[in-house]
């Protein structure tokens, strides 16, 4: 009986040794000194905005990519692959360049943004396929 009495002290002993390791190191790594430590870099400011974004209109009927940013004065080229396209800019928003009307494929065009604002595009063939052309 007192075998089992050493045993379970000694494991009492080392379960509390433990604790108080786990406790010190905890205690150790947690401080609040920034003693040798470099502050974290601050994050870079994006740049300006592209020049020119190109946006296909791909035969599974998506503009892609979906969104692009560009700078004023700048230009998106719509690549029309072998499904005919058309690009509406519907309630004619100020500074939008002109629709492409005709129904256009296997070629690209490039239309230019003079004026700041976002421009919501889509095609009149294909309800439902839509996108954005942000200008800065």
């Amino acid at each position: 009986m007192s075998i089992a009495y050493l045993t379970t002290q000694a494991v009492r002993r080392a379960a509390a040794v433990f604790a108080l390791a786990a406790v010190a190191t905890a205690a150790a790594c947690g401080g609040s000194s920034n003693a040798g430590t470099t502050d974290p870099v601050p994050p870079i400011p994006p740049g300006p905005p592209a020049a020119t974004a190109t946006v296909a209109a791909t035969p599974s009927l998506a503009f892609t990519p979906n969104t692009v940013t560009i700078a004023v004065g700048g230009t998106v080229t719509m690549d029309f692959g072998s499904v005919a396209h058309n690009v509406f800019f519907d309630n004619a928003p100020a500074g939008a360049p002109a629709n492409i009307t005709a129904a256009t494929s296997d070629k690209s065009m490039t239309l230019t943004f003079n004026q700041a604002g976002t421009f919501e595009y889509n095609c009149h063939i294909h309800p439902g396929m839509r996108g954005t052309v942000v200008v800065k």
